[in-house]
């Protein structure tokens, strides 16, 4: 058993009472702002820091955050694959892993093939 003290964690509060004061305290939070001199101003943007907001669209966030979630996820486990068979060609074997590994499902991997064979140039008989 914990212990603060010479009190086991469980006795911190004298009383059943207390320890349902305290709980209730802490769910309720403070009335006032403490960070703003200004109780309204600090109320205000509390107000405004907890309404919710659409998540930002890929393009909005830092480039840092964009890669940790979108690439580094698929492209991390392909670097490592390339590592382990250290095929001839690497660069061409990354590409088709990352093909074949597309989160983002199979229409993605074969629309990105279908454009990528469309901005081919067409060969002349």
């Amino acid at each position: 058993l914990a212990q603060v003290g010479n009190a086991p964690l469980t006795n911190i509060f004298a009383n059943k009472e207390d320890r349902s004061m305290a709980a209730e305290a802490a769910q309720e939070g403070p009335k006032t702002s403490q960070a703003y001199p200004n109780a309204r101003e600090g109320l205000a943007a509390e107000k405004l820091a907890m309404e919710e907001r659409p998540a930002p669209d890929m393009h909005d966030v830092p480039l840092r955050q964009y890669l940790d979630t979108y690439v580094v996820p698929t492209l991390l486990p392909g670097m490592n694959a390339v590592a382990e068979e250290r095929p001839e060609n690497p660069v061409e074997w990354l590409a088709y892993f990352l093909l074949k590994n597309n989160p983002m499902g199979k229409e993605a991997g074969e629309k990105a093939e279908t454009e990528a064979t469309a901005d081919a140039p067409a060969e002349q008989a």
